[in-house]
């Protein structure tokens, strides 16, 4: 969070991933560093006995919002 909120009071465009678990969090913290706005993409956070393909298919469902959401301010 701290490095994102940095590049972007630089101007650069980010996206960071949270756990849906630290959401909530991520979102108070980009308040606090000044960047309310900061753009999150929320994946559900790892359950036990989940696989290493399960995580896989978590991050390939994320990709095409991380994709979209930074071409979009581009």
């Amino acid at each position: 969070m701290l490095d994102a909120a940095a590049l972007e009071r630089r101007g650069v465009h980010t996206v960071t991933i949270v756990w849906d678990i630290f959401e909530q969090a991520a979102r108070q913290q980009a308040r606090l560093q000044g960047v309310p706005d900061l753009e999150l993409v929320v994946v559900p956070h790892r359950r036990g006995g989940e696989t290493a393909e399960d995580q896989v298919r978590k991050a390939e469902a994320a990709l095409g919002d991380v994709a979209a959401r930074l071409v979009q301010r581009a």
